[in-house]
């Protein structure tokens, strides 16, 4: 009975990640802001119609080879983590330890302002047409719908994942949109924006490495069911099927909608354009002119809600391996959500602005260019002076079953160091 009592009582994360949740978790993480905003800095750098869309595909191929590798890894590593605990495995502490504070503060929250800012940036853009949306106003409407995805993230894995789902078919929707009325114009002859398509005079090789970085950009999120493997349903056989066939159609779309932009727009047009697809849609579907850019919004929304669902594992799986907080492995004893982890992607603005009120920019960004999040960095000195680092601070919370072999009180900075006769255990089978 006992026993019984406490198997019940276990806290631990949930499989219900099952095979069409992991589908549209990669779907609405890839798709997200950068096949809206990344067209124009691959054709900038690959000099023309063609050598972009060649740059576009073999970004697909590259990210097709890397997610396989990972689906391998995935069925391999049984632990959650993505590339931390890739590294952490193979490489050892030292290498995961450093790879996880420059996610946490300076990868994570640059990615993150970017995907938020295009978010309310989208979002507005109707409200205020012609004229652009108001600085102040992008970033409040940037930081409530983050707040929101955080939000749902702490109360409710389920409802995460439903969102996730239904995000990914407006993901879909928009680019089906976008495709819908490029090929109509292409099948009735309009190519005159691909002649001389491969022109050897505009491609600089050295600015090639700039056309795949936006390329890539535009592909990133085909490793996230890597991030969740622990609460997947049956992942020997989900990950590989779930990457395969999302990556295929994230190819196949982006390469479409790529064509249909240079079938209604043309090169000069694109490369003028602050928001390509806004610019397409005044082109070619003047009537949804004030739907598209909320398709857009949803759709960075969905990639917000998919790098704060999958990034919080990563710190709880690193605090359970003993590498960050012990605060932070502890799990909701009813909504069972790492609700430390979600959290405390919360904090590092917050602290950051009360810690320096009058911090400011040192320079103003360049025209165009995406500012920043104010605040989206902050010392570890102030992140661990604010930080209720005592478990019994938090309220209804409780410490995951799985421990490591040196989470026994803070001991995470230990870690870095292997003296440990288990430091080297693998889960390799």
């Amino acid at each position: 009975m006992g026993k019984d009592k406490k198997k019940t009582d276990a806290v631990f994360l949930r499989k219900k990640i099952t095979l069409l949740r992991a589908f549209s978790l990669l779907i609405g993480s890839m798709v997200g802001s950068g096949i809206f905003i990344s067209p124009k800095g691959v054709l900038e750098n690959s000099g023309s119609v063609g050598f972009s869309l060649i740059v576009w595909f073999a970004c697909g191929v590259l990210s097709m080879f890397g997610a396989l590798c990972y689906a391998e890894l995935g069925t391999r590593i049984t632990k959650s983590g993505g590339h931390y605990i890739y590294i952490l495995e193979t490489l050892g502490p030292l290498p995961s330890f450093l790879f996880l504070w420059a996610e946490f503060f300076a990868i994570r929250p640059a990615n993150s302002a970017v995907v938020s800012l295009a978010f309310g940036r989208y979002l507005l853009e109707p409200f205020f047409a012609p004229c652009p949306a108001p600085v102040p106003a992008v970033k409040l409407v940037s930081l409530l719908g983050y707040y929101m995805v955080l939000t749902l993230n702490s109360w409710s894995v389920t409802w995460s994942a439903r969102l996730q789902t239904a995000l990914s078919v407006v993901k879909l929707l928009a680019l089906a949109l976008i495709i819908g009325p490029g090929m109509m114009l292409l099948a009735q002859g309009h190519t005159e924006h691909f002649q001389d398509a491969f022109d050897r005079q505009a491609l600089v090789l050295d600015k090639l490495p700039l056309a795949f970085y936006a390329g890539m950009f535009a592909y990133s999120g085909w490793f996230q069911t890597s991030f969740v493997r622990e609460e997947l349903i049956r992942p020997e056989r989900n990950i590989p099927l779930a990457v395969i066939v999302s990556v295929v159609m994230v190819i196949v779309g982006y390469m479409l909608t790529n064509v249909s932009y240079y079938t209604v727009l043309g090169m000069q047009d694109v490369l003028a354009s602050p928001a390509v697809a806004v610019s397409y849609v005044q082109r070619a579907f003047k009537s949804l002119i004030s739907v598209v850019p909320v398709l857009v919004a949803l759709s960075c929304f969905g990639t917000m809600n998919g790098g704060i669902f999958t990034f919080s594992r990563t710190l709880f799986v690193a605090s359970r391996e003993g590498q960050w907080p012990p605060l932070f492995s502890m799990i909701h004893i009813r909504r069972h959500t790492p609700l430390p982890a979600v959290m405390l992607m919360l904090f590092p603005m917050a602290l950051h602005r009360t810690g320096h009120p009058r911090a400011h920019c040192p320079s103003p960004p360049s025209p165009g260019a995406a500012e920043p999040l104010q605040g989206s960095l902050v010392h570890s000195c102030l992140f661990y002076h604010h930080l209720p680092l005592h478990s019994g601070n938090v309220f209804l919370l409780r410490p995951c079953e799985h421990q490591h072999w040196v989470h026994h009180g803070f001991k995470w900075f230990s870690s870095l160091l292997p003296l440990n006769p288990q430091a080297n255990v693998k889960s390799f089978p």
